[in-house]
């Protein structure tokens, strides 16, 4: 059984509506992703680095695969120094007295160029 072709009413060119493409939805949406992934990669941590500041998500992840993360048990006084001088065994008689455990758990290094061993 084959049905007949339906009537379409005729097409006048002059009273359609004209085809726009509005960006301005889209760029609103690029821009808000653009926003999102900037401030989530820059994301802080509550972590100190080396220099005192807090770690970026960013400087975490380097540190982690180059060996940088330094925890404090990893931490020792400095050893004496070698030789007959007072004066360097009297400065370092008073830097260990003032040594203490840190009391941070860990601390990125974010100039750390060691390569992750697994």
């Amino acid at each position: 059984m084959m049905l007949g072709r339906v009537q379409q009413p005729p097409v006048n060119p002059a009273l359609r509506d004209l085809e726009r493409h509005d960006f301005w939805a889209g760029f609103a949406a690029v821009l808000v992703g653009l926003v999102l992934v900037v401030c989530g990669a820059r994301h802080l941590t509550s972590i100190e680095t080396v220099e005192g500041g807090t770690a970026w998500e960013t400087q975490l992840m380097k540190a982690f695969s180059a060996g940088g993360l330094q925890f404090p048990e990893q931490l020792v006084p400095a050893p004496p120094p070698k030789g007959d001088d007072p004066a360097a065994l009297e400065r370092w008689a008073k830097q260990n007295s003032q040594y203490s455990a840190p009391t941070w758990k860990v601390r990125v290094d974010a100039g750390a160029t060691t390569p992750c061993p697994t």
